[in-house]
């Protein structure tokens, strides 16, 4: 019956189309004018292929009337003495007056070293009515290695993989799991500052009072580690539950500014560790054994810490004062526990960890935090350069005391429109903290429908959504986060191809309730809460007559849609019952170009 549905209402709508020959002749009737603006001569590689660097170009469609199909056989090459284009960059639509990102495969000649200075022109051509637009290019020709310098690494992008995965888990467990407090009506919102907020009692903050109530003065931070067991903690059950939320990479804290790592690393440097103390185990490295064995489809990073509070050869500014740390209470000087006296931070800790991470652990995306006095160039430039020899493309984010690949906002409102510079989005399933807060209650934390509406916003926006859970200090996981998370997972698993592999429609991300995602042959409109019968898209979405307009996801999903449309920004989708009452969150539709 809803098929009948469905067919009658397409049926009913096809009287309000324009004529066949009055859409061939108004809208692409003729090849529109097409120029290229921007091209860009990347660092990255196409992945899986044997290097084949990324020319990046927007392709504009300036016509002020006719659309870009299929048919009109768009290509986008390279010329240039200095390469081959092996990978011609195409587009299958394009509305009039608007663009799309588009990627071309180029090779260097024989006689071109890689990290050669060159030039060209991108040129665009519509073979079938042979128009032709050109601009000039000029960069490095390539995969060349990156100096130990900052302006190097400028160069450097996210690599085709982290822009489409779009969904990560962070993950924030430590000593500070252990007591699992942080006060959610103050400044000390993040639970995983708790040693740092027990350091401030001229302000009569609650952690500092919580400790002393609950502990007594007597019992140290570091003490925590002896509670920090890890017993209930399952690598698998892990990884699984990252699968199950639909995630595509996930992100744990391997150290945070407490410097007690979750990670194997030379003591003769540090013995501050899961693995010297508390559990002696090495949690990372079990969790990125389950993830290879198990869910191998699931890209692995790690969240570092450049700075200590409180180690005795740190210091910078207030915030990160150094240490040795003192007992907040009675003002006596503690041991730093697991401490080796080295002659520089920097040189004899920071790095060697960063490296171990790096190069031990294999890690794709090294997520710094804080910045502060580093050696990251050094350091980057190398694994970077030893990751390309083996064929890998890794990342780095913009706490490093770099600019870094991506911009890393935490708990902040996502922007309004599509920025062209890629962004990951942060925050807890807790309002308040990364780390498990015991006195938040269950219906504060993130619901599954809350967790879906922020993921298709920022991804419209063309972000990366990296959501955190603040494990207990047992290594469990608390239900509610289990259950949101999973029921998070049902919808996005449903409607993967709307969300991941997909990009960002240039013209906007859409004003609510609307948001729009995109890949090469197909348009993803998303309505957040139940829409009406006759739903009025308020953009200029690239549809056409003849497009297949269907209900993706839900128990309708598949279902073919009505619609009305007249010109560019007319289009109404005819919603029958089923599509209607059979979703749940955001309803999304597929306009597959079939011109």
């Amino acid at each position: 019956m809803n098929w009948l549905v469905s067919i009658a209402v397409a049926v009913s709508v096809v009287s309000a189309l324009p004529s066949n020959d009055e859409v061939q002749a108004t809208w692409f009737g003729s090849a529109p004018i097409i120029n290229v603006v921007a091209p860009n001569l990347t660092t990255k590689w196409f992945e899986g292929s044997d290097y084949v660097q990324v020319v990046e170009v927007f392709v504009q469609n300036t016509d002020e009337t006719h659309f870009l199909i299929k048919s009109h056989n768009l290509k986008v090459m390279v010329d240039s003495p200095f390469l081959d284009t092996v990978i011609p960059g195409t587009v299958k639509r394009l509305a009039p007056g608007q663009k799309a990102l588009v990627q071309v495969g180029v090779r260097n000649k024989s006689s071109v070293s890689a990290g050669s200075k060159c030039t060209g022109k991108v040129s665009v051509s519509v073979s079938s009515h042979g128009q032709a637009a050109s601009t000039d290019v000029s960069g490095i020709c390539g995969i060349s290695d990156y100096e130990n310098t900052a302006d190097s690494l400028l160069t450097h992008r996210t690599p085709d993989w982290f822009d489409k995965i779009k969904y990560g888990i962070f993950i924030h467990w430590g000593l500070y799991s252990v007591p699992a407090y942080g006060n959610t009506g103050s400044n000390e919102k993040y639970a995983e500052w708790y040693w740092k907020w027990q350091h401030d009692p001229e302000d009569e903050t609650q952690t500092y009072q919580y400790h002393l109530k609950t502990y007594g003065e007597n019992v140290t931070y570091d003490d925590f580690a002896a509670n920090f067991t890890g017993s209930s903690f399952n690598a698998k059950d892990w990884v699984d539950l990252f699968a199950d939320a639909g995630a595509q990479y996930f992100v744990p804290t391997t150290k945070h500014h407490d410097g007690f790592a979750l990670f194997n690393f030379s003591e003769a440097i540090s013995r501050r560790s899961s693995v010297h103390y508390g559990p002696k185990r090495d949690f990372i490295g079990e969790l990125f054994a389950a993830a290879k064995q198990h869910q191998p489809h699931l890209r692995r990073g790690t969240y570092f810490s450049l700075p200590e509070w409180y180690n005795p050869k740190y210091k910078n500014g207030a915030t990160f004062g150094g240490g040795p740390p003192k007992n907040p209470y009675t003002g006596a000087t503690l041991d730093y526990t697991g401490y080796v006296d080295i002659d520089d931070f920097v040189a004899d800790v920071q790095l060697p960890q960063m490296e171990a991470l790096a190069y031990a652990y294999n890690t794709e995306l090294l997520w710094c935090d804080i910045g502060g006095p580093n050696n990251s160039p050094f350091m980057l430039s190398k694994w970077i350069n030893w990751a390309k020899d083996q064929g890998r493309q890794v990342t780095f984010n913009s706490r490093c005391g770099l600019k870094g690949d991506f911009d890393t906002p935490e708990y902040d409102p996502n922007p309004t429109h599509p920025l062209d510079r890629k962004w990951e989005s942060s925050r807890g399933m807790d309002p308040h903290s990364y780390g498990y807060n015991h006195v938040t209650p269950d219906n504060e934390y993130m619901t599954g429908e809350a967790i879906v509406t922020s993921l298709i916003d920022i991804v419209a926006n063309n972000g990366n959504f990296l959501l955190d859970i603040g494990p207990r200090g047992d290594g469990s996981i608390a239900e509610i986060m289990q259950t949101n998370l999973r029921d998070a997972g049902a919808w996005i698993r449903a409607r993967g191809e709307a969300i991941f592999d997909t990009t960002y429609w240039s013209v906007t991300a859409g004003a609510d309730p609307f948001r729009y995602t995109m890949t090469e042959y197909a348009f993803y409109i998303h309505h957040i809460g139940q829409p009406p019968r006759v739903l009025a898209i308020p953009d200029p979405v690239p549809f056409l007559p003849g497009d297949r307009v269907t209900a993706l996801g839900g128990t309708a999903n598949g279902t073919p849609v009505g619609f009305t449309w007249t010109g560019i920004g007319t289009l109404k989708l005819v919603l029958p019952d089923a599509v209607i009452t059979g979703d749940k969150y955001i309803w999304t539709f597929k306009i597959e170009y079939v011109r």
